[in-house]
């Protein structure tokens, strides 16, 4: 069975909130609304020697997801191809996922009444098609692929760039990792 993750080379992000676009017309997400996904601009070091990246973040995707445990009606949960996605029709809006999140990668719609966060547009990938954040990135900053296959792109780019998850500490372990930056830079912009 498929371990659906992400990739995100910081090198080449630039910063042009596409996946952030893509993301928010897919979904039908109304202007003015965090949204799916934000892109983060972090700058560490002091002057003269500074260092900026630009990155997008998004549901980790993670394997020990708290926002699945905490969950009181079991509307969000994993898909066998685990992914972590949220059933509207159970969502109670009671928030608890949105604050479990150590990411910060969920948000509460004001106009449904339910908690909403990626699937990495889970319709698109069972119609064999890439997430939408992937297929409109300009500079093809983010891979999405399977990694339990060794061989798939997402996965040789995880081995080959030494690839970081966000926060392993917290022991989520996520699936979207990121290429192109120091580990602690990373930590600094998020948590």
């Amino acid at each position: 069975m498929a371990r659906y993750g992400l990739v995100i080379n910081v090198k080449r992000c630039i910063g042009c909130n596409s996946c952030t676009v893509a993301c928010k017309n897919w979904h039908q997400i109304g202007a003015g609304v965090e949204g799916r996904r934000r892109v983060v601009d972090v700058t560490s070091g002091r002057y003269p020697r500074l260092s900026k990246w630009i990155f997008p973040i998004s549901c980790m995707q993670c394997d020990e997801a708290p926002c699945i445990t905490v969950c009181p009606t079991e509307a969000t949960f994993r898909r066998k191809d685990g992914i972590v996605a949220l059933d509207a029709a159970k969502c109670i809006g009671c928030k608890q996922c949105i604050d479990a999140c150590p990411y910060h990668a969920r948000y509460f719609d004001e106009k449904k009444g339910v908690a909403d966060g990626c699937d990495l547009c889970s319709s698109r990938i069972d119609g064999g098609l890439q997430p939408y954040c992937v297929e409109s990135c300009a500079t093809r900053a983010m891979v999405f692929g399977d990694l339990s296959d060794p061989q798939s792109d997402a996965s040789r780019l995880i081995r080959s760039e030494k690839g970081i998850q966000l926060s392993p500490q917290k022991g989520t372990k996520p699936k979207v990792y990121y290429i192109g930056i120091l580990g602690s830079a990373l930590e600094m912009s998020i948590v």
